[in-house]
């Protein structure tokens, strides 16, 4: 059975709402944050996510989600087939699927961590909490080619099924909106958002 290390509103949400849209058992180690120095017997940098899969060890949450539904595929396992894309038969919806798949951590995550990262800075030296317009413009840049993706119709991120570029894209329009600043929605990103809380799998993962 999978062990899945969890800090709740992190980056490993992502790997437990996978295991709830594949609807398999795993293991919850909740761990504290900020980690204690005792963690980094798991993760060496002492982040999270991490998992053990049976021996096999991983800390890079979009690896980890490529890693699960991969190992599956190999497996012949449907479920995990319809939450990803490979490269046949379409070079091209592969191509766009992991472009957003990584857009979500590398890009937009990113800016989201930024702003994160600067409230806790001012808050532990005391300082008044502002969000600075740069951080913002960043975070708004990438609301935007969200909003624009989704500007066809889309019901997801990358056409009508639902895969783990939108755990990944999700994770972080929830984080924008754990953060109070889901004003910044756009209207198309905003029926997403709403769109992804009315999954039974991400509800059971918020939960964990």
């Amino acid at each position: 059975m999978i062990t899945i290390f969890h800090v709740p509103h992190s980056r490993s949400l992502r790997v437990v709402w996978l295991m709830e849209e594949l609807g398999e058992d795993y293991r919850l180690e909740k761990v504290a944050f900020p980690p204690p120095a005792s963690y980094r017997a798991v993760s060496p940098l002492g982040t999270v996510p991490a998992i053990d899969d049976d021996g096999i060890r991983m800390t890079e949450s979009i690896a980890i989600l490529q890693y699960l539904t991969g190992r599956r595929l190999v497996a012949g396992d449907e479920t995990a087939r319809a939450l990803t894309v490979g490269p046949l038969p379409d070079p091209a919806a592969y191509a766009e699927h992991l472009n957003l798949l990584h857009f979500g951590e590398a890009d937009f995550t990113g800016a989201c961590t930024g702003i994160f990262r600067g409230r806790l800075a001012a808050r532990a030296s005391g300082r008044e909490e502002s969000d600075p317009q740069n951080r913002l413009d960043r975070l708004a840049s990438r609301l935007a080619y969200v909003e624009d993706r989704l500007a066809d119709g889309r019901e997801w991120i990358t056409g009508t099924r639902f895969t783990i570029a939108d755990i990944s894209v999700g994770y972080a329009v929830g984080f924008t909106a754990l953060m109070k600043l889901e004003a910044m929605f756009g209207p198309r990103v905003a029926a997403y958002w709403q769109r992804l809380l009315a999954r039974p799998a991400l509800q059971r993962a918020m939960a964990a």
